[in-house]
């Protein structure tokens, strides 16, 4: 699948610096500590801990260490047989990702520098093996970071439906048909993207409205209730207490003793 042309470790070098040129070859790059700041094709591009970079051949490349001092990374250059082979490198254009795995990853970079410089019998396949299975990782890590995205946007829509639509009787099924995705998914995503399911988080918005309604308005608790879609001023008393921590008679009385 490719051929493995050069394995390096920059460990804590002062002087480090590359001149702009042309990248010579496919690479894959991970930061271990520290910070490098790369320059590729005139854009800036900050490495932080646990960053991997992807940078495909031909690509104008210049590198320095950031301000506060050296860092430490482990590359790779390689070629491949088949030229976009990967799904990342199709565009021929730089990727960044941060690692989830940076423990993972760093053994196994680890692991490649050491088969690869012993040279030992049969080291050049094995470390042709690893460098493709830091390949495969990396290809999960963008694929992982995409879907991310996608979640995050997802709940992000259902959020703001929810505080559109919140004085409304709102059920799992609206916001199912809004952004198009089951029940038990829309329910699932949102309490690991926020917390919380998406009927709390409704309720939420309606409590915090009805404290500033309490505030701003001459309604009673009664017709603030009411108006948040609480049929039972009862059970609204309950959700108020369980959000707020207090009733919301506390702040009836709290703003008639400020009142002039």
């Amino acid at each position: 699948m490719i051929e493995l042309l050069a394995v390096c470790l920059d460990d804590m070098n002062p002087d480090w610096h590359i001149e702009e040129k042309p990248t010579l070859t496919d690479m894959l790059i991970l930061i271990v500590h520290g910070r490098a700041i790369y320059g590729l094709n005139g854009e800036t591009v900050e490495l932080n801990k646990g960053d991997m970079l992807f940078i495909p051949q031909g690509m104008m490349r210049s590198g320095v260490n950031a301000p506060e001092g050296p860092h430490q990374k482990y590359s790779f250059h390689y070629k491949p047989y088949n030229p976009g082979q990967f799904p990342f490198d199709s565009a021929r254009t730089y990727r960044k990702v941060r690692t989830r795995n940076l423990d993972l990853m760093k053994t196994r970079f680890a692991a490649l520098e050491h088969h690869w410089f012993r040279r030992l019998p049969h080291g050049e396949l094995i470390s042709t093996g690893i460098a493709i299975e830091l390949l495969g990782y990396y290809s999960r890590e963008l694929a992982e970071e995409k879907i991310a995205s996608v979640k995050l946007r997802l709940m992000q829509e259902v959020q703001d439906y929810i505080r559109k639509h919140y004085r409304e009787p709102i059920r799992i099924e609206d916001l199912s048909n809004h952004i198009n995705r089951a029940p038990n998914y829309i329910t699932q995503t949102f309490k690991v993207v926020t917390g919380m399911t998406p009927i709390a988080y409704m309720h939420q918005v309606r409590i915090y409205a009805a404290r500033d309604l309490i505030l701003d308005s001459r309604m009673t608790i009664g017709e603030v209730a009411e108006y948040l879609g609480y049929s039972d001023q009862a059970y609204f008393n309950r959700m108020f207490k369980r959000i707020m921590s207090y009733p919301p008679s506390f702040v009836h009385r709290e703003m008639k003793r400020w009142e002039p």
